[in-house]
């Protein structure tokens, strides 16, 4: 029995070694700049860049970007966004683009639908 009770300490719940960020650019490095939380787009659509960076190698060819929109705390679903990228990339971006205001949710997938992460955004219009 003590084996069983520390077998499940040892799993780890939901736990991403990835880091998802939200910012206004990347530069050739990877390092994002002007990172928030919360961005402010026009009245007709503005786009945002989400930056992904991996422990460790993708190890994928494709990767998803599922966008949700958050109401009363429920997931609606928004739009798929799809990326091809190099298996031996340790960060990627991808610029996606909004034209409504609220609060969204994003979860990141590679071409298996592994979970890589997931952040959440919030959109204001001018």
């Amino acid at each position: 029995m003590k084996q069983l009770t520390l077998l499940l300490f040892l799993i780890p719940f939901n736990v991403f070694s990835q880091q998802i960020i939200f910012c206004e650019a990347v530069d050739r490095s990877g390092y994002p700049k002007n990172v928030s939380k919360e961005f402010t787009i026009g009245n007709d659509g503005g786009f945002i860049k989400i930056l992904i960076k991996m422990n460790k190698a993708v190890g994928s060819n494709n990767i998803i970007f599922d966008v949700y929109k958050m109401e009363n705390n429920k997931e609606l679903f928004d739009n798929t966004v799809h990326m091809e990228i190099q298996p031996a990339l340790t960060w990627f971006y991808k610029e996606i683009t909004f034209f409504k205001g609220g609060s969204y949710r994003i979860y990141v997938y590679d071409e298996r639908n592994k979970l890589l992460g997931l952040g959440e955004v919030k959109i204001n219009l001018r």
